[in-house]
């Protein structure tokens, strides 16, 4: 006997997911419309990926985490394509030439002014980034406004991102 679906009937749903993102210094957990705010995260990172959301009308460009606590919880953490902690989460985790899908990552974001940084540590060791400088903004003129264009910056992100991708990969195969 073989089991199949017809076109007609529901899809299944997807392994239920927990929405985190970093708000003010602290990891924001979105469930069932109630907002908690925590210290850190801290898990199994599955895999690094970009989606798109639209919010408003405007379709924009988001960073997931995907990380698996110990009792097999899936949270997904989604960070904006350009942003600065998501940079500082992906330099400190290609630094991490052992990372595996069965390294521990905590990912605990801090205020320091006014602004949201990040530590990262992977099976107690506190991370720090592959690189020591990211390449700099070069500025561009459009329509006779200048911009900031982070595009080299955002290439070597994707980079480590897929190094880091690749690290979870081989180590799930094994």
């Amino acid at each position: 006997m073989a089991l199949g679906k017809l076109a007609n009937e529901k899809k299944q749903d997807r392994e239920s997911r927990i929405w985190l993102s970093i708000q003010n210094g602290q990891v924001e957990c979105s469930e069932n419309g109630t907002r908690n705010y925590y210290s850190y995260v801290e898990g199994s990172v599955e895999r690094i990926y970009t989606g798109e959301r639209t919010y408003n009308g405007e379709t924009v460009t988001r960073w997931f985490i995907d990380i698996r606590d110990e009792e097999g919880n899936l949270y997904s953490m989604s960070l904006p394509y350009g942003s600065g902690t998501f940079k500082s989460i992906v330099l400190a985790l290609a630094s991490d030439e052992n990372l595996s899908t069965r390294s521990v990552v905590r990912i605990e974001p801090y205020l320091k002014g006014h602004y949201t940084n990040v530590k990262v540590w992977s099976d107690g060791v506190k991370l720090d980034w592959i690189i020591n400088e990211l390449p700099p903004l070069e500025t561009v003129e459009v329509g006779g406004k200048t911009y900031k264009d982070d595009s080299k910056r955002m290439q070597l992100i994707e980079s480590y991102v897929k190094q880091i991708n690749s690290r979870l990969k081989q180590h799930r195969a094994a």
